[in-house]
This record gives structure tokens, C-alpha cells and sequence, in this order.
């Protein structure tokens, strides 16, 4: 292995981030990603407030959300398994277009005045393209960056991406509809996954599936239930797997209430889409410091992250000035870098010819998770106020993160992800001895 290509080293100097996005097709994955996901929220701020306008409930708004997890649900457990026996290009390419369409017809009934299940429905079946596009892109990373390191890094960058991009789309998407009209944000949103496309098919190679295509329902089935079977077997991926679905009611919490939190406060809409924006900044900038600390710093700090999630949510329930909780907010995005590393080591853990299975079930069970928690403080919020809501998923929260203290597997997870290392070390000098003879 060559000086300027040795992962370790970069990562020393804090340029594992650059690296990774040095490779041409990783970056060219990520421009489609920017592309794509601030439209997306965008479009979701656009419909929460056209049902919130509509009906003044919080949980109905939250439920606006919660509507987009549900098919992340169903469609990582079901559809997660095609990313191993499909293209993965292909599937990414097909899900842009799926996505596209869909948005567009959209677009055309998001009113005042239609109907909310109408909205609920097409909500529904535009994010149902999500999983498949997700889990695809997840398992084509480590082939793209092809070094545990450079792969933690860029898993890093995307998470960093993804969360910043939500931000910008967050506080846009109040002002867009503000200013124009909801038809316009999901316009935008539905040029956004064109471009995405666009970009897919210019940067990315083509690979071949890794393992062979199946048009049998009865071979993703059994690809679904030896997926839950090896992700809950192996005491490392099984931790961080659960230790990411419990998290997953506090981490929602804020966004969840947030637009109704700045009502009942009496400010205008644009406080509400700030202060998720607040949130989810704070968990990108997080992530690229977390991603940029040695490895087992990592892994050591998935716990005292999780915790620091839920305290500055507590003090939510005082409804200290927005400027506060602003901070507050921030720092509990913050510590949500956790997800980072978690998401990062559930995927290097895996085998490649099963990683669309496993990493398709951990994101199933995080998304149904994130859904049960915008609907619960939605409707703690109608019943008491979405202060108090915040205060009791982050009490949930530290509960959930004290249990894992007690059960946490540390020396195995260490061994597990210092195996890795090794194992690119055995690998490249296979490689060198190859390429000698």
C-alpha cells in the first residue's frame, strides 16, 4: 500500500473526510445526495403545514412525518434484500425515477383544501422508493471506498450531508411556502430527484449484484429472516442495532413538536422549521467531528453521546426563550452523531453479499421506531404540551441509553472493530504479493 493511499494515515490527520471524497464515484454519489434531500424536505415541511393550517393538531402534523417512516419501514425489511441480488446502480437510478413521478403527481393536488388522505397516501408511496434507494446506497459505499477507515469517513460525510441538507430544507421549506405556494416546494423537490439522477448515471460504475437475481418473493423472504438471523447472532451488530432503534424516540422528539411548540409560544412559522433545523445542524457538524476521531474513540463514545442526546431536551419542559432552547437543541443535535459510527461499524460488520439484508432490517426497525415517536409526542403534546412531550422521550431515552450501559459488549465490539483493520492489512498483501508475481 502506498503512503498517499493508507487510510490510517489520513485518518491521523484528520483528512479521512477528504480522502473519501477525493474518489470520484463516492463524490459523485454525494452530489446526488445534496441534489435530492433538501427538495425532500422542502416538500415535507410543505405538507406538515398545510395540515397543521388545517386542522391545529400536533399530532396530525407530526403524523405528516411519521408518514414518511412507515414505508422506510416496510420497504428496508422488505425490499432491503434486492440490494444484494440487483444492481445497485440500477436500483438507485430506478428509485430517482419512481420518486420523481410521484412527487410530480403530488404536487399537483398539495392544496389548501385537499383532502388529507389523499396526501397521506401519495406521501406514502413516494417514500416507499426511499428503503430500496437507501439500503443500495449504503452497501455500495464500502465497494466505492473499499478501506474500513475511508468507509467510516465517508458513511461520516453522508450522514453530515444528509442532516445538513434536511436543515437547509427545513428552514426554505416555511419560507418557500410562505412566499409561493406548496405546489412550488414539491416542484422543486421532484426536480431535485431528476438531477439526482442525472448524476447516479454520469458518476457511478456498474457493478454486478452480489449475489445472483431472484424474481422469487420466496428467496427474499428467506433473505429477509437469515438477515434478521445474523444481525441478531453477532453480539457487536446486535448491540448497536438496538442501541440505535431505542434512541430513535428521543432523537425524533424535537421535530416532531417543533412546529407546534413555536405556536404555542406565539411565534411565527419560521421559529418551527429553525428550530428542527437547529437540531439537525447540530447533528452534522457532529458527525464530522466524531467521524474524525481515531477508531476506538468512536466506539467509545457511542454511549456518552447517546446520553448526551437526551439532557438538554429536559430542560425543554422549563420553555426557556427560544434563544435557549435554540442552544439547547443544538447541543442535544449534536451528541445524535452517535448515529455515525453506529450505522458505520452495523455495515462493515457485514459481509457484503448480505449487507443490503442487514443494513435494510436495522434501518426497518429505526424508521418504525422514529414513526411510533412522532406520532407518541404528537399526541403527548395535544394532551399536556410539546414541551412536556420533549421532557418524556428524553426521559425514555436515558432509560433506554442506562440499560445499554449495563449490557453494552465493549471488548467484543473493540475486538470486532480492530479485526477490521487486520483484515484490509491481510488483504492488500494478497494483493502486493499478486501483482509481485
Amino acid at each position: 500500500m502506498t503512503a498517499s493511499s493508507d487510510p490510517q494515515s489520513a485518518a491521523s490527520r484528520g483528512q479521512g473526510v477528504r480522502h473519501a471524497f477525493a474518489v470520484r464515484e463516492f463524490r459523485g454519489l454525494m452530489l446526488a445526495q445534496i441534489a435530492s434531500e433538501a427538495g425532500d424536505q422542502i416538500a415535507r415541511v410543505a405538507i406538515a403545514l398545510i395540515v397543521l393550517s388545517q386542522t391545529g393538531s400536533a399530532l396530525l402534523a407530526a403524523a405528516t412525518f411519521a408518514v414518511s417512516f412507515v414505508p422506510t419501514f416496510l420497504g428496508a425489511a422488505l425490499l432491503g434484500p434486492i440490494a444484494d441480488r440487483f444492481s445497485r446502480r440500477g436500483l438507485m437510478l430506478g428509485a430517482d425515477i419512481g420518486r420523481a413521478i410521484t412527487i410530480g403527481l403530488l404536487a399537483l393536488v398539495a392544496i389548501p383544501g385537499t383532502p388529507l388522505w389523499l396526501l397521506f397516501v401519495l406521501l406514502f408511496v413516494a417514500e416507499l422508493f426511499t428503503p430500496v434507494f437507501d439500503s443500495a446506497r449504503s452497501a455500495s459505499i464500502p465497494d466505492m471506498l473499499n478501506d474500513p477507515t475511508l468507509v467510516t469517513s465517508g458513511m461520516g460525510l453522508s450522514r453530515s450531508l444528509h442532516l445538513s441538507n434536511q436543515a437547509v430544507g427545513l428552514v426554505l421549506g416555511g419560507v418557500i411556502v410562505q412566499v409561493t405556494s406548496a405546489r412550488s416546494a414539491l416542484c422543486i423537490d421532484a426536480f431535485s430527484f431528476l438531477v439526482s439522477f442525472v448524476l447516479l448515471f454520469v458518476f457511478l460504475r456498474k457493478r454486478p449484484s452480489a449475489l445472483s437475481s431472484t424474481q422469487s418473493v420466496v428467496v427474499l423472504l428467506n433473505d429477509l429472516v437469515e438477515g434478521w438471523t445474523l444481525l441478531m447472532s453477532d453480539a457487536s451488530r446486535r448491540a448497536l442495532v438496538l442501541l440505535g432503534w431505542g434512541m430513535a424516540l428521543a432523537v425524533v422528539a424535537p421535530e416532531a413538536v417543533a412546529l407546534a411548540y413555536v405556536r404555542d409560544e406565539g411565534l411565527g412559522d419560521a421559529w418551527g422549521g429553525i428550530l428542527m433545523a437547529t437540531v439537525i445542524a447540530g447533528a452534522a457538524v457532529g458527525s464530522i467531528v466524531v467521524v474524525n476521531r481515531p477508531t476506538r474513540s468512536q466506539v467509545d463514545s457511542l454511549l456518552p453521546l447517546a446520553i448526551a442526546v437526551c439532557l438538554p431536551l429536559l430542560v425543554t419542559g422549563l420553555e426557556p426563550p427560544i434563544i435557549v432552547l435554540i442552544v439547547l437543541w443544538a447541543c442535544s443535535g449534536f451528541a445524535q452523531a452517535f448515529l455515525v459510527p453506529l450505522m458505520s461499524f452495523t455495515t462493515l460488520l457485514t459481509r457484503n453479499e448480505h449487507r443490503g439484508r442487514v443494513v435494510g432490517i436495522a434501518s426497518a426497525g429505526f424508521a418504525a421506531l422514529s414513526a411510533v415517536g412522532y406520532l407518541l409526542a404528537g399526541a403527548i403534546a395535544d394532551l399536556t404540551s410539546p414541551a412536556f412531550a420533549v421532557v418524556v422521550m428524553a426521559v425514555i431515552g436515558l432509560f433506554v441509553a442506562s440499560v445499554a450501559l449495563i449490557l453494552w459488549p465493549q471488548s467484543s465490539l473493540r475486538g470486532d472493530i480492530a479485526g477490521l483493520r487486520s483484515s484490509v492489512l491481510v488483504d492488500d498483501a494478497v494483493v502486493d504479493d499478486a501483482a509481485g508475481a
